[in-house]
């Protein structure tokens, strides 16, 4: 069952499947386990060249029941989602945790009952999620709008290999031959391509046809799907850049059983191939036109955290890459029964499932923390940035200037503000950049068009330079920070920050230079709360992207 449903639980889409009809109090509530130590939230960033001084572990947070755990979804560290039941047939439910796994709630379903095991979750954001209902002859499918109530959303093909959603109404689902999409939110399903082609084998052309494994969105107009011929195992690949409408097929000169894919962008992407102690690891870096093996074999089911993190997990063997996948390594993990799936929400948390009600975490701690019947692992490099630092900055330089602001003197008095330059004028009381005693050209090129005003320079002239130079630097940051730590989890929140973070930068850099040249007091906190307005949502999208708590 393993291989035959390619272990569906894509992590580097965000997508996850949702559960049923379920209105409040509808489902029994229970809280698991003994209490456990609760997790740090925010991400642990071990420092480069001091490895001993943190460690990784895995530990139990396993629910308190004997059920087969078949899938999980962690939509940030400390909140996630098991689904599975008592059986693949019976027993189906969904349980939930916003403290990483110290407690679990039921949201839907109950262990006695003969409804069908809840796999495939896929979720968008921390909200809207899906799930897949088995039963001995269909495959219906749920979605939450609030991460919490689950309603029956439609069906699914009963045999589908895959699926995934892009929004709340458009999803694609892989079905035999066919890709099939939805702009219902899964009411109905229109087939729009069909897996068949012409191929040479041995000098001859063959009419083949194909059977879909995996589905991946990068964005929600760009994805990827494979599929193998059953005949040869030729792995074939399409595209879509239309959202799933149209697709173009490239047949691949891998010959082998594909088990995964997962591409970190559009061009750059992996393919596992071939039985787990046989198999190998394939690189493109042109959209899958070409294939490059690796001196690699890890795990059946690959996902990433972001474009440097990535894990394969196979049964109690799980690989690792900390460069974007051009090296893995591999530890096997005593955990007390087989690993079906896992989410890794971050680079420095992670969850597996299994039978029994098995869920294990794991974490990044510091060297000297003692875990009971922790499992020793190896610590995930932490998020080198000092965006999150600069934005910090920033919000207490803009504090300190509403104090300068209010106390400054009208606006035909500036020249006598301590703050400023004696006898300044509009334009000429600061030295321009580059001139002896202001900001460099490099570091303030983005402000040389706008001269400060005589009140800024009053007010707050000693201040600017500073100021420019934070700003530069978070806007010099933000392409580096969204190509190393973009969210590869959830889709819509890795997308919203893509687009959102160089637009607040910009912003914010725009919004200064009407500060400097506010022309009065009232003008000047005008402008200056409008920064912070900017500067608060930049730092809630940072803050957000690494998964800090609120």
């Amino acid at each position: 069952m393993r291989d035959e449903r390619w272990l569906a639980g894509k992590v580097g889409l965000g997508m996850a499947l949702t559960a049923l009809v379920m209105t409040s109090g509808s489902a029994p509530r229970l809280a698991a386990q003994r209490p456990a130590p609760r997790p740090a939230s925010g991400p642990v960033a071990v420092p480069a060249g001091t490895p001993s001084a943190y460690k990784g572990i895995w530990e139990s947070v396993s629910y308190p029941d004997d059920l087969r755990l078949m899938d999980v979804f962690f939509a940030t560290a400390d909140e996630g989602w098991v689904s599975g039941g008592a059986g693949e047939l019976s027993g189906g439910l969904i349980i939930h945790t916003t403290d990483g796994g110290n407690h679990w709630e039921v949201q839907y379903g109950d262990p006695q009952s003969s409804e069908g095991g809840i796999w495939e979750l896929r979720f968008l954001d921390q909200t809207h999620g899906w799930a897949v209902q088995r039963t001995s002859s269909a495959a219906r499918l749920f979605h939450t709008r609030d991460g919490k109530n689950w309603i029956l959303a439609g069906t699914m093909d009963e045999h589908h290999r895959d699926y995934m959603f892009t929004s709340e109404n458009s999803g694609v689902q892989l079905s035999g031959q066919l890709i099939k999409v939805t702009a219902d939110g899964g009411r109905s399903w229109k087939p729009v391509f069909e897996c068949a082609a012409k191929i040479q084998i041995d000098g001859l052309w063959q009419n083949i046809t194909c059977s879909w494994g995996r589905v991946q969105f990068l964005t929600s107009s760009i994805g990827y799907a494979i599929a193998v011929e059953g005949s040869h195992n030729s792995l074939l690949l399409a595209k879509t850049t239309d959202g799933g409408a149209t697709w173009k097929l490239t047949i691949s000169e891998l010959t082998n059983q594909p088990k995964d894919v997962f591409f970190v962008d559009e061009n750059t992407g992996y393919v596992r191939v071939g039985y787990p102690d046989t198999g190998q690891l394939f690189k493109t870096t042109d959209g899958g036109q070409t294939w490059t093996g690796m001196a690699a074999s890890p795990g059946d089911l690959i996902k990433f955290a972001d474009p440097e993190v990535g894990w394969a997990v196979h049964y109690s063997k799980i690989s690792y890459t900390t460069d974007g996948g051009s090296r893995w390594n591999s530890r096997e993990f005593a955990f007390p029964a087989s690993v079906w799936t896992f989410s890794l929400p971050r680079r420095d948390r992670a969850y597996v499932v299994g039978d029994h009600g098995m869920i294990y975490r794991y974490r990044v701690v510091p060297s000297e923390t003692v875990v009971a019947k922790a499992l020793p692992a190896p610590a995930m490099p932490g998020i080198p940035t000092t965006l999150a630092t600069d934005v910090t900055q920033l919000d207490g330089q803009f504090s300190a200037l509403d104090g300068f602001v209010q106390s400054a003197p009208d606006a035909g008095n500036v020249g006598a503000r301590a703050g400023g330059a004696p006898g300044a004028g509009a334009g000429g009381g600061v030295p321009s950049p580059g001139a002896p005693g202001g900001a460099s050209g490099a570091a303030a090129g983005d402000f040389a068009q706008s001269a400060p005003s005589a009140f800024v320079v009053g007010c707050c002239g000693k201040r600017l330079s500073a100021l420019e130079l934070v700003l530069k630097a978070v806007g010099g940051i933000v392409p580096d920070f969204l190509a190393k730590y973009k969210n590869m989890n959830l889709l819509a929140q890795g997308l919203r920050t893509a687009a959102a973070l160089p637009e607040m930068s910009d912003s914010l850099r725009a919004a200064f230079k009407t500060f400097r040249t506010a022309p009065d007091r009232p003008t000047a906190a005008t402008a200056l709360s409008g920064l912070k307005g900017i500067l608060a949502s930049l730092k809630a999208a940072v803050d957000t992207a690494l998964q800090k708590p609120k």
